[in-house]
């Protein structure tokens, strides 16, 4: 007999299993710290112990290691607090946007975040404290799943309670995108309207672009909503599908606006680049639908032909 075959086999982990240890690990300490405290009077490391109203209680170690008596710091002293990226939350991202994150992957990441932001609830407007950020990662994968009322939950307490901070106006373009996907135009607009571009995020900045032109459109003011497609074809089309999904969603604008020439061009330039594709489809549709007024309008390049006979261009309109 094999010996070998007694042994039990190896099969190889599935895929994800390491981003589970991380997140599992990750949250297994309690103690928060040490970490480098800056005060207005002094720079200190220890470890949070406990907020206590406007007393923030810590552990120092002493010069041989050993615990030392627990000191209270003034809340209003505490110039920043040196808080490292907790490793779990590329972990929990990486699991966002995995297409085949498992529904397992998903919990664990919840619960992972869920334990953290329990451990820094009461120390979350304390300087360099992740709370906030953990909040919006779990806002995130309730979004990722398109549970975009959950969502909200948690994009709006970082709204509430981190005002005038850079993870606040995250937190504001990603409720307002939410709000857009609720068709709560109102107060998506109110979100969106006048929220900065995210330069060093190309996908949130496409969003927020897509969706601020979408609430535009649904409140019938499609010249601003041409304002925030037409970027996308200008600035940023090769990445996220953005030049077909943005000439497709400025079609409705010009047929609204009755610019034809600029529709024609428009459905032209689809179908001439992105042959079978949704934007080709849409294209088709207003094409159908608008032919009698771009005709009128005389707008038509070549006596009204929408395309040449040549195989790589659409068909043309029938005289």
């Amino acid at each position: 007999m094999n010996l070998l075959s007694l042994s039990p086999r190896r099969f190889p982990r599935p895929a994800g299993w390491l981003l589970l240890a991380v997140l599992v690990a990750q949250t297994a300490a309690a103690q928060l710290g040490p970490y480098p405290i800056r005060t207005k009077q002094t720079s200190l490391e220890a470890s949070l112990v406990k907020r206590d109203g406007d007393i923030l209680w810590v552990e120092r170690k002493s010069a041989n290691g050993l615990r030392a008596p627990q000191i209270g710091l003034p809340v209003a002293d505490i110039v920043q607090i040196q808080m490292p990226r907790p490793a779990f939350f590329d972990a929990v991202e990486k699991i966002r946007a995995a297409p085949t994150a498992t529904e397992a992957q998903f919990a664990s990441a919840h619960s992972a975040l869920d334990k953290f932001i329990l451990q820094t609830r009461s120390f979350r407007n304390l300087p360099g404290i992740r709370a906030n950020e953990a909040i919006l990662l779990k806002g995130r994968l309730y979004d990722a799943k398109g549970l975009w009322r959950e969502a909200l939950r948690y994009y709006e307490d970082v709204v509430t309670q981190a005002p005038g901070t850079p993870l606040a106006t995250r937190a504001q373009i990603f409720a307002g995108i939410a709000y857009a996907k609720g068709q709560d135009w109102q107060f998506a607009i109110e979100y969106l309207g006048a929220a900065p571009l995210p330069e060093d995020d190309e996908e949130l900045l496409s969003r927020l672009l897509f969706a601020r032109g979408d609430v535009f459109f649904a409140l019938e003011n499609y010249d601003h909503a041409l304002l925030s497609y037409l970027p996308l074809v200008v600035f940023y089309p090769y990445i996220y599908n953005n030049e077909p999904r943005a000439l497709a969603a400025a079609l409705g604008c010009y047929a609204k606006l009755r610019e034809w020439e600029p529709l024609y061009r428009t459905i032209q330039e689809i179908k001439k680049n992105y042959p079978g594709t949704p934007a080709d489809q849409t294209a088709d549709e207003f094409l159908a639908e608008y032919e009698t007024d771009l005709r009128q309008a005389g707008q038509f390049v070549d006596a009204a032909n929408i395309t040449s006979t040549d195989a790589s261009a659409p068909a043309k309109v029938k005289p």
